[in-house]
C-alpha cells in the first residue's frame, strides 16, 4: 500500500506536489500524487474511484472533499487537511462556503461547463507569496475544473480516524476563519496553524514536507527503502 497520498485542489494536478513528494521520498515514504479526473461531467464518486488507498491521506483545498470520500471507503491511519474543505457526510463545497459567507466568486466556464480560473485571479488568490518564476510555471499548468467534485455531497459515514488540519493564516483563497469553522465542526481535529498562503507546496515545500513527515510518523512508520531515516 502507498504510504502517503497527496490530493491536489481545484485547477491543479499532481504536478503541484513535485517538490514535497521528492522530500518525502527522501525521508523514506512511498508517495503518490495522481491527477484527479478533469473530464467534463466528472463526479465526486468518479474522482474518488481514481484514488488509491493509502496509509496517510492528505487533501489540499477542494481535495479535502475526495480525501474524506476516499476515507469513508478505505479508512487510512490518519487524514491531513491542508487549508482544505473539511466536509461532514452530506456536505458539499457550496454548503461549507456558507459557514462563513463571503462575496461570491463567479468564474468563467469553458464550452463543456468546466470552471476557468483567470491567471490574474490565481496569482492574487493562491500564488501571491510565490516567486515570479514559480508562479509563471504554476499558471501555465492550471486546467479547467469540473464542477461535480464541488457540487456533489460527501458520502458517509465519516471514518473514525485521526484528523489533522493545517490552517494557513495567510490564505486568500479559503479564509482562515472558514478553515477554523470547518475544523471546529469535526471532533478531535488537531490544528497546525502556519503563516502560509494557499499554495505552501510551492512556497514552503521543505517546511510542508517536514510537517507531513512528522504527522505521518505519529501514525505510521515509513517502509524500508534503503535510505537513511531521520
Amino acid at each position: 500500500m502507498i504510504d502517503i497520498l497527496l490530493i491536489h485542489g481545484a485547477w491543479h494536478g499532481g504536478w503541484c506536489w513535485a517538490r514535497v513528494a521528492a522530500a518525502l521520498r527522501a525521508q523514506g515514504w512511498r508517495v503518490a500524487c495522481p491527477d484527479l479526473p478533469g473530464a467534463p461531467g466528472t463526479t465526486l464518486a468518479r474522482a474518488t474511484r481514481a484514488l488509491p488507498p493509502a496509509r496517510i491521506v492528505l487533501g489540499h483545498s477542494m481535495g479535502g472533499i475526495p480525501a474524506e470520500a476516499l476515507a469513508a471507503r478505505h479508512p487510512p491511519a490518519a487524514l491531513i487537511h491542508l487549508c482544505s474543505y473539511l466536509p461532514r457526510p452530506g456536505d458539499s463545497l457550496a454548503t461549507l462556503e456558507r459557514l462563513r459567507p463571503a462575496p461570491p466568486r463567479r468564474w468563467p466556464r469553458d464550452a463543456d461547463g468546466r470552471l476557468i480560473l483567470p491567471p490574474g485571479a490565481a496569482r492574487a488568490m493562491m500564488l501571491h507569496d510565490a516567486p515570479p518564476a514559480t508562479a509563471r510555471h504554476a499558471l501555465r499548468r492550471l486546467r479547467p475544473q469540473p464542477q461535480g467534485v464541488m457540487r456533489d455531497p460527501c458520502p458517509g459515514p465519516a471514518a473514525a480516524v485521526p484528523r489533522h488540519y493545517v490552517l494557513c493564516e495567510g490564505d486568500r483563497a479559503i479564509a482562515p476563519a472558514l478553515q477554523q469553522a470547518m475544523a471546529a465542526r469535526v471532533p478531535g481535529v488537531t490544528l497546525h496553524p502556519r503563516p502560509w498562503d494557499h499554495a505552501p507546496f510551492l512556497t514552503q515545500p521543505r517546511a510542508l514536507a517536514d510537517l507531513i513527515d512528522a504527522i505521518a510518523r505519529d501514525h505510521a512508520a515509513p517502509l524500508a527503502t534503503g535510505r537513511r531515516m531521520r
